[in-house]
């Protein structure tokens, strides 16, 4: 039985590293991708400043580090599965789904640096612009969506945990953190601008640390 329990520790506390790992790579791709020295701009305004070289190696990064998110959330299936399996696989259907849309996403972002930053001043800028918004920028609200679904059943299955994980991590919930994240470009200007165009990396860094440092501790205690 210790054999079983302490395999099945470590393999919900792999697959929750390979979800940091996943924050840290992917972090690092949108980092090149959206990185203005000068401060945020718009989420589309953004992509006319980048430096084509730099963005083609983050596009790289962001695109081989997005299936890493996907094991995270197999972690978290795995870890919460034993207090109610329906919260459980709802949190990875809909961790999943928002790291599809968010790859489909950040993959085009390279293109539309390099299709805006041509056709700038040109009679194509305004269609192109259009066409992007419509077609990928859209693709953020269903994302935003799926965050606050994830948070929803992140928060039941922390409140029905019967493993000793603390009830306060509720807290911690990605839909916070994410806010939190994007705040700080009101109260910390200097870090916001390096954090706020990583943000949902930045949200699932903490994310997945936090769950890592007190799922060990919980699972210590009911050892």
């Amino acid at each position: 039985m210790n054999k079983c329990f302490f395999n099945l520790q470590f393999s919900y506390r792999f697959y929750l590293y390979l979800g940091l790992l996943a924050s840290v790579v992917v972090g690092a791709g949108e980092y090149l991708l959206h990185f203005n020295p000068l401060g945020v701009a718009g989420e589309i305004e953004m992509l006319l400043t980048v430096p084509v070289a730099r963005a083609r190696t983050g596009h790289f990064l962001a695109v081989i580090g997005i299936p890493l998110y996907f094991a995270g959330y197999y972690g978290l299936l795995n870890l919460f599965r034993s207090s109610h399996e329906l919260y459980a696989k709802c949190l990875f259907i809909f961790g999943t789904l928002s790291f599809t849309v968010g790859g489909i996403w950040i993959s085009s972002r390279y293109f539309g640096i390099v299709v805006l930053q041509k056709t700038l001043n040109t009679p194509n800028y305004n269609y192109f612009l259009l066409q992007y918004d419509a077609n990928y920028q859209i693709l953020v609200w269903a994302l935003r969506i799926l965050v606050a679904l994830i948070s929803v059943f992140y928060i039941l299955s922390i409140l029905n945990n019967r493993f000793g994980l603390p009830k306060w991590l509720a807290e911690f919930n990605p839909i916070i953190l994410l806010g939190m994240t994007i705040s700080t470009l009101f109260w910390w200007k200097t870090v916001g601008v390096h954090i706020t165009p990583i943000a949902m990396n930045m949200t699932h860094f903490i994310f997945f640390s936090l769950l890592l440092v007190f799922s060990k501790s919980a699972q210590f205690r009911e050892q």
